[in-house]
Order: C-alpha cells, then structure tokens, then sequence
C-alpha cells in the first residue's frame, strides 16, 4: 500500500514539473516576441502608431552658397542646389501623393546670422525660407497645399560663433566670417503628418 502511494506521488510530481517546464518556454517566447515588437518601434512598417507627425528626414542647406550677409534672394550657385536637389522627370522627389490617412508636408526654415537687430532677423529668416520656397515650387505647384514657412533668426545656430575681445587678427575674422555664413542657412524639414489633424 505505501508502494502504490508512492508511485501515485512520483507521477503528479512528474506531470507538475511538465507544466511548470511548458509555461516558462512559453514565457520565455513571448518575451522574445516583446523585445522584437520594441525593436521595431519607430521604424516606418506600414500604418502603425507612428504615423503622424514623424519626421522623415532634414536637409540642410549651405548658407555660404545661398545667401549673402543681410540679404534675402537666393544667389545662382543657391539656384543650382536647388535644382541638383528637386528637378527629378520622373516626379518621384516632389511627390505628394499620400495614402487617405497622411498628407507629406515641406517646412521650410529660414536661418540668419547674429548681426543686427533680432527682430530684423526675424523678417530676414522668413524672407529667405519664402525664397527658398519659391525655388522649389518651381519643380511642383503642388507645393502650396504643401508647404510650411518658419523663421528662426538667429536663435538655433548651426555654428556658435567664436568670442573674440578687443582687435581681431585677420585669421579671427575670418573664422568669425566663415562661422556667420554657415548660419545663415535653409533647413527643409520633409515630414509626414497625420491628414485629419492637417485639414
């Protein structure tokens, strides 16, 4: 009789840790399943949570090639960025054909140096991103219903510029120049937003 009672508490113990072996490989996969999920979070896979207001990429372009100090119009080596970068025949740069759920949206992003006053500059970094839209436009009229226009001044530099006391050297000044001119700069920001929220 002890006999049959032991062997009855041999076989529960087996079928227990049976169990117990089934539920942590099956906790052991979904873990695995959660940190893949967590790896591909953020990545453009499709529709997902991500969609809406995720910015897609950021171009900047050389305010030394774009614009002279205090000035707004877009200089010829500035056109030819521009059309290295947006002239495409087969339409694909300039496509704003989105699915029913995202609209593609151009910000565009007018920069200055720290010369002069901050309300000027002000003026000075949204006439130089309308310029720059106007530019690109040239390649898509589509582009109105796509376009955002933002100024910055000189309150997001590129570059810091360098504090030099007293009389400069003329290498000082030269990098003081240099710094200057990479700041005043266009940043096209190219972002897809969520199209209910848009309109």
């Amino acid at each position: 009789m002890k006999r049959y009672a032991d062997t009855s508490k041999r076989k529960t113990s087996a079928s227990q840790s049976w169990q117990v072996i089934y539920i942590d490989l099956m906790t052991i996969i979904m873990v695995f399943f959660v940190i893949l999920w967590s790896l591909n979070q953020g990545k453009d896979i499709g529709v997902s949570e991500t969609v809406g207001d995720v910015s897609r990429r950021m171009i900047n372009l050389p305010g030394d090639v774009l614009f002279k100090a205090g000035k707004h119009n877009l200089s010829n080596e500035g056109k030819t960025v521009f059309r290295n970068i947006f002239y495409d025949e087969s339409g694909q740069v300039l496509n704003f054909q989105n699915s029913g759920l995202t609209k593609r949206m151009l910000i565009f992003h007018g920069h200055t140096d720290g010369d002069g006053e901050k309300d000027d500059n002000y003026q000075l970094g949204f006439r130089r991103a309308y310029s720059a839209y106007n530019e690109v436009k040239k390649y898509n009229k589509e582009l109105t219903e796509h376009a955002v226009i933002c100024t910055h001044a000189d309150n997001s530099p590129q570059l810091e510029v360098p504090k030099f006391k007293g009389r400069i050297s003329r290498a000082q000044r030269q990098a003081l120049r240099n710094t200057k001119s990479k700041n005043r700069r266009i940043t096209i920001e190219d972002t897809t937003i969520n199209k209910f929220e848009a309109e």
